[in-house]
């Protein structure tokens, strides 16, 4: 307590106020979006507890919908007359007003950034330059073209792992980075009850993208299917942003793969994962993904990909395989399903996994760095 009160001190001395860019109110709500809504309703419980010495305000469009976040510290800041990239680039610089702009989403405005008054970004992954064929023409190009300038003129870069930080790095060797986290389930809840029946039922939870390696679900999917009489449910949808993906399924198992599309509703999702005989997650590239941890906040294993940053994420907690290889990802789900000791030790070690991230923790981080800065 006695950090948090003198980091609390420092902050009223020395920093000026923080504008949170609320573009991501507007957006649908994917993974980026998830963690900016978790990050300022934590910000606004630790303004409610006393932690943050300097005013915070959230600045977003006349039509953006807060009842979600239930903020009650943080003052919300509407501005109209225009939408989308354009409110972002042309309307909210003129809100910053003398203030600190925090953007949590991986973009900023370009005339704040250049003019030097102080912007901080949350850049989440650049998945888009080791997987181009992942994502449409016309995103790769929006942020390969202000990825430099946010490189060059945002006073403070976060990033959400190691792993990330190292890759930003490698493109910009003579900054520094700052690595926080995501948390986990929503508000930091883990369910350690007693597992309860799970159905033979394999869960995939993201985006319907190359980069997620969807493709290789599906057909991982249809081989269990057939021969195990196994069910998968895939939850999450396409976007304009993303690359389309082959997601036709063979006629004689497309009743044992559902596409359930986007789930809004936290509370049907945790229905998902406790229902779940396993996650399978074995994505090609990622930074800090949610759902191996939100499975594992609610009792349910994980089969994820060996990559670098998956292992920071998940630790000892999941079951790796090789992502490029159908016949590896098929024997880990089969090893989950069909070894129960195995099982019970990955919901005991997703347990504690789950408890060693919190978005309270990776909210302080961040606005440490942004007042350090």
């Amino acid at each position: 307590m006695r950090l948090r009160q003198e980091w609390g001190a420092t902050m009223s001395q020395s920093a000026r106020a923080i504008l949170i860019n609320g573009r991501f109110l507007m957006q649908p709500v994917t993974g980026v979006q998830r963690v900016a809504r978790e990050l300022v309703a934590e910000m606004d419980r630790l303004a409610g507890a006393g932690e943050i010495g300097v005013p915070l305000a959230l600045a977003c469009e006349p039509g953006a919908d807060l009842d979600g976040l239930s903020l009650k510290y943080i003052a919300v800041e509407r501005r109209g007359g225009a939408a989308g990239h354009a409110w972002e680039q042309f309307v909210l610089p003129r809100m910053v007003s003398g203030r600190r702009l925090l953007c949590l989403g991986n973009t900023a405005p370009v005339a704040s950034v250049l003019g030097g008054g102080g912007v901080s970004v949350m850049v989440h992954d650049v998945s888009y330059l080791s997987q181009p064929q992942a994502y449409s023409r016309r995103y790769r190009m929006v942020h390969s073209a202000l990825l430099p300038l946010l490189l060059r003129g945002a006073e403070q870069i976060v990033t959400v792992s190691t792993t990330e930080a190292e890759r930003l790095q490698r493109l910009r060797p003579q900054r520094r980075f700052v690595a926080a986290q995501n948390g986990g389930w929503s508000n930091d809840r883990v369910e350690r009850a007693s597992p309860a029946a799970r159905e033979r039922m394999v869960l995939y939870v993201g985006s319907l993208s190359r980069r997620k390696n969807v493709e290789r679900v599906i057909e991982v999917a249809e081989t269990l299917a057939r021969e195990d009489g196994i069910r998968t449910v895939l939850v999450g949808a396409g976007s304009s942003i993303l690359a389309p993906v082959r997601s036709s399924v063979a006629p004689d198992v497309a009743h044992m793969l559902e596409f359930v599309g986007q789930v809004p509703s936290l509370d049907t999702l945790a229905d998902y994962y406790r229902r779940a005989g396993c996650l399978l997650f074995p994505s090609l590239y990622e930074a800090s993904p949610l759902p191996p941890i939100e499975a594992m906040s609610l009792g349910c294993p994980v089969v994820a990909s060996a990559i670098p940053s998956m292992t920071e994420r998940c630790g000892r907690a999941a079951l790796y395989c090789d992502p490029l290889d159908s016949a590896d990802i098929l024997s880990c789900v089969r090893r989950v399903f069909n070894e129960p000791e195995l099982g019970a030790a990955l919901r005991s070690e997703g347990f504690r996994q789950a408890e060693s991230y919190s978005w309270r923790a990776q909210a302080r981080t961040i606005l440490q760095a942004v007042t350090a800065s």
